[in-house]
């Protein structure tokens, strides 16, 4: 590798820990909203300021569902028609993966109040985290963690919606989407998008074993939650932590 080579790996590295770190810098801001959520509208006091802040909130929340519901919507349209030209989509799909971020927070706030609260405060970290494996650490591991985290959260969607919920549905829909994009770049060398320009997300040597291996771990945790009870998904969840914590070491000694 020349000079040029490795300067030119070196300025792309710094961009991509420049990428994770905003990434980071966002989810440490939406914890500390989600804080100030908890403290002014879960668990807000009995007098008239404490009530009306918990309403304006609450307001705020209900306007924030739909606000990033349309995001969504028309980040996801942006992204197609860059990608379909042939053109780069880093922008849009990263306002998507924000404005879907955003709309998962407000949804899960107004549906399930404390528990929902709760549990963000632990997805929140893990959202940050997914960034930095994805800027800075094995694509492969990317994907198979992120099946696995849908699996995660469809586990407790069972646990405190139902069997048969919109949330369970959506976490299940979810990780089938994206074990239908892992057949297609499998398929198709790494690419996503088969167009000139448009980078690979996996390298065409990538192995996909252990991708497929957790979309079927996740979804017949989720299965077992929804045939055997939702107090059954409780346990499943450290199931699923420990095989993300698999996944990690795996990946780990496979880099060395």
């Amino acid at each position: 590798m020349d000079y040029n080579e490795r300067e030119a790996r070196r300025r792309q590295e710094d961009r991509d820990l420049n990428r994770a770190l905003v990434w980071v810098g966002a989810a440490i801001v939406l914890e500390f909203l989600l804080v100030l959520v908890n403290k002014y509208y879960i668990n807000f006091r009995t007098t008239t300021e404490s009530i009306n802040l918990a309403l304006a909130i609450n307001a705020a929340l209900q306007g924030l569902r739909w606000v990033s519901l349309a995001a969504l919507a028309a980040c996801l349209v942006w992204a197609f028609l860059r990608m379909n030209k042939g053109e780069k989509a880093a922008l849009p799909l990263a306002l998507t993966a924000a404005s879907g971020a955003l709309f998962l927070c407000a949804q899960v706030i107004l549906g399930f109040r404390d528990s929902g609260v709760r549990m963000l405060f632990w997805l929140v970290p893990a959202w940050a985290a997914l960034a930095l494996v994805y800027y800075l650490y094995q694509r492969e591991f990317f994907l198979a963690a992120l099946v696995s985290g849908l699996g995660v959260l469809g586990l407790w969607f069972v646990r405190h919606a139902g069997a048969v919920s919109p949330y369970t549905i959506a976490a299940v829909v979810a990780i089938v989407l994206v074990a239908g994009a892992m057949l297609w770049m499998k398929s198709h060398q790494g690419r996503l998008i088969v167009k000139e320009g448009i980078k690979r997300v996996l390298p065409p040597e990538a192995g996909y074993a252990l991708m497929f291996a957790s979309c079927v771990v996740s979804l017949a945790a989720i299965a077992a939650a929804v045939a055997l009870g939702s107090a059954v998904s409780y346990y499943l969840l450290f199931a699923m932590v420990a095989w993300l914590f698999a996944l990690l070491v795996y990946y780990t000694v496979k880099m060395m």
